[in-house]
């Protein structure tokens, strides 16, 4: 196989199992190290993917494969399959609805439609947050498998606001609990005048590739704790999994 067929080979390789360094790559690809280190290169100066930041040896994915999913159509990209459910998110709640994913530390909104309230939060189509102190965050990595965490999970937990959460052990306490409940929460965590609510979109277990969230002022957090909110939006979240299941 020429040396295109091996770059792609590898970046299907860093998919499956990333972090992955050199070596590992080698070994599963069976080619030489040099040859798995020009292909891990070559892949890097493209913008596929980039250093760990926990792992600075190994090699994991951007953002780009996402976006050029979204280019295979109508049928298959992601935000089309979301816009539907989004949108009637916000019809039925009035709240700013998101999509988002996981970028290293970070969970990065992809789209965005609009809250139809006249007080509303500015939370443009790129916008980065950590993601433990994020609902769109902790639904992702609470679907993540326990050996990709610490990729996603800064050391130390970084105090945004009085309510972020800054202890490793009670951030696991609540991915467990939002794995049960089926939806996260985040209630002035990143930012003090902000609430969220957000559920995971999971085709195939273990790996995550979108969140769903609505977000609001936090004076209009409902006084239940979301938990209707939170029945909305994981079942909005089922109907866009199913759909990229069936494509």
């Amino acid at each position: 196989m020429g040396s295109a067929g091996t770059v792609l080979r590898a970046l299907e390789a860093v998919a499956s199992a990333q972090p992955m360094g050199v070596s590992e790559l080698a070994r599963r690809l069976e080619i030489s190290k040099p040859a798995a280190q020009r292909a891990l290169l070559a892949l890097a100066e493209t913008g596929w993917i980039r250093r760990s930041e926990q792992q600075p040896g190994r090699w994991v994915l951007t953002v780009k494969v996402l976006d050029i999913a979204n280019h295979l159509g109508g049928e298959l990209g992601l935000r089309d399959l979301a816009r539907p459910a989004m949108l009637e998110l916000v019809r039925v709640t009035g709240e700013a609805t998101h999509l988002s994913v996981l970028d290293g530390l970070d969970v990065v909104t992809i789209d965005e439609v609009e809250s139809t309230e006249v007080v509303r939060i500015h939370w443009s189509i790129g916008t980065r947050g950590r993601a433990y102190a994020t609902a769109n965050g902790k639904a992702l990595l609470a679907n993540l498998p326990a050996s990709q965490l610490s990729e996603h999970i800064p050391d130390p937990l970084e105090a945004f606001t009085e309510n972020t959460i800054t202890e490793v052990e009670k951030l696991h306490l609540e991915l467990a609990e939002i794995r049960r409940r089926g939806y996260s929460v985040q209630h002035g965590e990143l930012r003090s005048d902000v609430a969220s609510i957000s559920a995971c979109i999971c085709p195939v277990p273990d790996h995550p590739v979108a969140s769903l969230s609505i977000f609001m002022p936090i004076q209009r957090y409902p006084a239940d704790g979301g938990e209707q909110l939170g029945r909305l939006v994981a079942d909005a979240a089922a109907k866009i999994t199913a759909g990229l299941a069936g494509v």
